[in-house]
């Protein structure tokens, strides 16, 4: 059996979805066949426009990347609902449930139909454990993907 065909044990079941992420700048260190390991481990699920993916405060295991469409990431303040990311196609959300199995700290809806990713806790270690050359590729994203957002609320925080 193949590293795609081990890691999670899925592959048979997925779309042909590698083309929609092979050429976004956040998978170009990945080959195809990495890509597909990547996808072998996800799960597809698909939201109408407005729909909930998560709300602030529920437990969390997955983490999603947007395949197509776009969600919007909402914290509620004293003045309501303020949206503070889009997230669009090629990127992440709810990452933080994988890495540290925090309760979300956003709510999290789409905001057109749209189609994500899921790659759960559980299918991460599985991938750790038979592919782990994808697996820090993945970690190696989300360390740059949340260094991103550090600096930028900093910089906000630093504006107010």
């Amino acid at each position: 059996m193949g590293e795609t065909e081990k890691a999670c044990g899925m592959l048979g079941n997925q779309p042909p979805v590698v083309g929609v992420f092979v050429d976004h700048p956040n998978f170009a260190q990945f080959s195809e066949e990495e890509l597909k390991t990547l996808i072998a481990c996800c799960k597809e699920k698909i939201l109408s426009d407005g729909e909930l993916l998560f709300q602030e405060g529920e437990s969390g295991n997955s983490m999603y990347i947007v395949k197509k469409g776009g969600i919007k990431i909402l914290k509620m303040g004293f003045l309501g609902e303020a949206v503070i990311a889009q997230v669009n196609p090629g990127e992440f959300v709810g990452e933080m449930a994988v890495i540290d199995n925090s309760p979300r700290s956003a709510t999290v809806k789409a905001i057109a139909n749209t189609e994500l990713l899921e790659l759960s806790k559980e299918s991460y270690t599985s991938l750790k454990k038979d592919s782990p050359k994808v697996a820090i590729k993945i970690m190696d994203l989300l360390l740059r993907l949340l260094s991103l957002r550090l600096r930028s609320t900093t910089s906000k925080l630093i504006k107010k």
